[in-house]
């Protein structure tokens, strides 16, 4: 997150709001910074990325640049997700272009080549430390 602070945009993690089902959401705070704040509402690292990128891309579009961004897999990379049909093709696959394996088995079950229910042990969980244990 060092490089996004550097680049005047503060992100945070906050605990999800009840009932919001909000998974993250940026705003300007002045006309040189920008705000992202995460939920870790799925608590799995494909969502996480998958709105930070899409919280970013808010920020890029709606702020004073037109600066366009691949978010984690390239256009020309999804073209080879179809034929992943392991849990070792998605851990190759992640390893050659950079992601974590959780990334590509959340957009292979978002683009429909494989079910809910295929490949979720390769998403790493997400949880918030707690507070009054400091754990």
């Amino acid at each position: 997150m060092a490089i996004c602070a550097a680049c005047g945009v503060a992100v945070v993690f906050v605990p999800e709001l009840p009932g919001t089902r909000a998974s993250g959401v940026a705003r300007w705070l002045t006309p040189a910074k920008a705000l992202i704040q995460l939920s870790l509402r799925y608590r799995t690292d494909d969502h996480l990325w998958f709105t930070f990128f899409h919280e970013i891309a808010h920020v890029l579009r709606h702020g004073k640049t037109d600066v366009w961004i691949d978010v984690l897999i390239s256009r020309m990379n999804s073209r080879n997700l179809p034929e992943l049909e392991t849990a070792d093709d998605v851990q190759r696959f992640a390893e050659g272009i950079g992601v974590a394996p959780g990334i590509v088995v959340g957009r292979l079950q978002h683009d429909s080549h494989w079910p809910y229910s295929q490949g979720n042990e390769l998403k790493r969980q997400l949880l918030f430390p707690n507070v009054s244990t400091g754990e």
